[in-house]
């Protein structure tokens, strides 16, 4: 699946997979919190997630995932962690930096530049001399 939705749903997403990962339900409330908007907000979110076939969630209930939706969260999560591992391991930037850049750019990066991405840091870990000298400037 290419990322083909916009980035509040894109957000969303990860955080209901964030939040099925570390508590094994997602709640309204806990949505609410993590994303720092009303219930109401999450509301709305969620009855287009949930037309956009990404979540299960009825009134009141739980939110989960659907496969659809746990591809495209575990998709994010690929890129966010190749993206930020690009940053920290190649380039030297603090992780920290890292860590929030990676968040904003996995959302935006057109998929044709992180495919070049993805590819440069398969070569640069398998070619680790050119690294090495990389890393000597």
């Amino acid at each position: 699946m290419d990322i083909e939705f916009d980035t509040t749903t894109q957000e969303y997403v990860e955080i209901i997979y964030e939040l099925q990962k570390n508590n094994k339900v997602a709640r309204v409330k806990e949505i609410a919190e993590k994303r720092g908007v009303n219930r109401s907000s999450v509301s709305i979110a969620l009855n287009l997630l949930r037309k956009k076939k990404l979540i299960i969630h009825e009134s009141y209930g739980l939110v989960e995932l659907t496969a659809k939706g746990m591809q495209l969260a575990r998709e994010l999560e690929e890129r966010h962690r190749i993206i930020r591992d690009f940053f920290v391991d190649i380039l030297r930037i603090d992780p920290e930096i890292a860590e929030n850049d990676a968040c904003k750019l996995e959302h935006y990066i057109h998929r044709d530049i992180f495919s070049s991405l993805e590819n440069f840091v398969v070569f640069m870990n398998e070619n680790s001399e050119w690294l090495e000298k990389f890393k000597q400037q």
